[in-house]
């Protein structure tokens, strides 16, 4: 299953992409993920149709073995009984960023979650609605615990944004997340993780840009 761009009317489809998520056996997630909506509904509207239903995005953190419901649009492209990581975020941080957070708790709940695609609720060219099973969870704050340590020599602190204005729209003593964009079209986002002993991980990132949104899980260090 996947989409039209609502911009431009092109398919966005797996096959055009120049990199695959690969599974990170030791984290129980994959190395890319998406960002789809985490939606649900009052129970009175359980008994309409799928599209004429008032829903709203949750704060519900995913739990292991549920069922949720995603909305999710390009460059979303699975099928049924497919397997694919997303990221969740409470629905202040994942609307209007990290800075929009209604507590640091909220910070807490952001989490990559291992999905698997059940069912097809409602769709049309541009979007749908899913049934998926919720695999595994990890809270962004244990990644640099689960995926093993990629030293590089690329200073991800230092670089980051180095050509643009780079925004800290979250700060506090483990966690930085920082965003640049230019004019809205393109742009990046960091989350470094700080562990106790001071050592920075750079546990997320993503590059968006037309046709491309998606976050990159990892744990990258300079040492």
């Amino acid at each position: 299953m996947n989409f039209l761009c609502s911009c431009c009317g092109h398919r966005v489809a797996k096959e055009d992409r120049k990199e695959r998520a690969k599974f990170i056996s030791s984290a129980g997630i994959h190395d890319i993920g998406y960002e789809p909506g985490w939606m649900e509904c009052e129970p009175e509207d359980l008994l309409l149709p799928v599209n004429e239903r008032k829903w709203f995005h949750t704060d519900e953190v995913p739990v292991k073995g549920t069922k949720r419901i995603l909305k999710v649009t390009e460059p979303f492209d699975e099928n049924i009984g497919d397997v694919f990581t997303a990221l969740f975020q409470p629905w202040q941080m994942a609307l209007n960023g990290w800075d929009c957070a209604g507590s640091k708790d909220d910070i807490a709940r952001a989490c990559a979650v291992l999905c698997r695609f059940d069912e097809v609720l409602w769709s049309d060219d541009y979007s749908a609605f899913i049934n998926v099973k919720i695999l595994n969870t990890v809270p962004l704050d244990e990644l640099y615990r689960v995926i093993p340590e990629n030293v590089t020599g690329k200073k991800f602190y230092e670089e980051f944004g180095i050509h643009q204005s780079a925004y800290t729209e979250y700060e506090d003593e483990h966690r930085l997340y920082r965003v640049w964009s230019s004019q809205g079209d393109v742009g990046q986002i960091q989350l470094i993780y700080t562990d106790d002993y001071g050592v920075r991980h750079e546990v997320m990132s993503s590059w968006w840009s037309m046709h491309c949104n998606f976050y990159y899980f990892h744990n990258n260090v300079n040492r």
